[in-house]
């Protein structure tokens, strides 16, 4: 059975925000220019919102709060490298992690960031986003619980409550991992935790998170003390695939082909700049408003070091791991038909 995806915000909700959610919206961006305050925008006749000329500012939404993974667009920002690019860049977090899509389609946003299996989703809806380059190039999703939970395997989930971020594609790969232990998902509660899910773990309101990863949840759950027992994806049934590409709308990449080059090529040296200074790194997204305000420096110092080797140098991704991801998901019913490739996969704006 197919499973029934929701594009978050444009299908369900009555308004999509223009714009991240953010604290970024309205304040001063990192640059000192100010950043443009959110509106609310109409899901039922969305208006026609222009591709950002490279004059114009470039709206970026992240994936979640600022972390290690999406670090390469906090330094690029911090460091001038998009003031270099001769790009004037605002950078937000959305409301919810499942948004960045809608925000992109919208044309709220102008660039985004999300895992790779949720443009092939998104893809299948119709939606004209396209990723574009590759941030972390392997999947660190994980099913997560805590020592001590009597929980020794996924099969012993049944009966329990099963928090995900509320990306739409992770229920999917949910039922899939669940599948694998002979489970079924009425065996278990299936909760939308968003940003809530690691802290309904710690209080006891779920047994188990699935969509946190080694390096971000699990990393700082180990420096808090607590010892989370971590069951990667891939051990789960789940192909590999990028855990977080950059995603835009496809007809402003066909219209200004070459500032999203500029953007990608100031990404690649924040990333590289963050590699080089993990500790410099760690102060910057602590002195971040788009920083989770629970993280403690220890806990960001630890999700760096468990990241930076898994972001990716040049952001390019692999073709033939993505063809074989969406033709996974097409025979495990997780989505109706299988999008073509060249219609939301491209490295033709990185360098050579």
């Amino acid at each position: 059975m197919r499973i029934a995806y929701v594009l978050g915000g444009l299908a369900a909700a009555a308004f999509v925000l223009t714009g991240c959610g953010g604290g970024n919206a309205g304040a001063d961006n990192a640059s000192g220019e100010p950043a443009a305050a959110t509106s609310a925008v109409p899901a039922e006749k969305p208006p026609h919102i222009p591709c950002p000329s490279p004059s114009k500012q470039v709206r970026v939404t992240l994936d979640g709060h600022l972390s290690a993974e999406n670090v390469g667009i906090l330094i690029a920002d911090r460091k001038g490298f998009f003031r270099d690019a001769g790009l004037h860049v605002w950078v937000g977090t959305p409301a919810s992690p499942e948004l960045p899509v809608s925000y992109v389609a919208a044309g709220a946003d102008d660039v985004g960031l999300t895992p790779q299996p949720q443009v092939v989703v998104t893809r299948e809806t119709g939606e004209p986003i396209v990723a574009i380059a590759s941030v972390v190039s392997e999947p660190t999703e994980a099913m997560i619980w805590l020592r001590g939970s009597g929980i020794g395997s996924v099969s012993d989930l049944k009966g329990k409550v099963v928090a995900t971020a509320g990306v739409p594609f992770q229920q999917g790969f949910l039922e899939q991992a669940l599948a694998g232990a002979g489970l079924k998902a009425d065996d278990v509660e299936i909760l939308s935790g968003g940003y809530e899910a690691i802290p309904k773990l710690l209080d006891g309101e779920v047994d188990a998170v699935f969509g946190g990863s080694a390096n971000i949840e699990g990393a700082a759950l180990e420096a808090r003390g607590v010892e989370p027992v971590v069951t990667p994806a891939r051990e789960l049934g789940i192909p590999p695939y990028e855990a977080l590409v950059v995603i835009a709308r496809s007809e402003c990449v066909a219209e200004y082909p070459a500032m999203y080059q500029r953007f990608m090529a100031a990404v690649e040296r924040g990333t590289s700049a963050a590699k080089k200074d993990p500790r410099g790194t760690a102060q910057l997204i602590e002195e971040s408003i788009e920083a989770d305000p629970e993280a403690s420096r220890e806990e960001t110092e630890a999700q760096l070091e468990a990241t930076l080797p898994l972001l990716s140098g040049d952001g390019h991704m692999d073709g033939a791991q993505a063809s074989d991801l969406v033709a996974w998901m097409d025979d495990e019913g997780l989505i109706e038909r299988e999008p073509p490739l060249e219609q939301w996969f491209t490295n033709d704006h990185l360098a050579p």
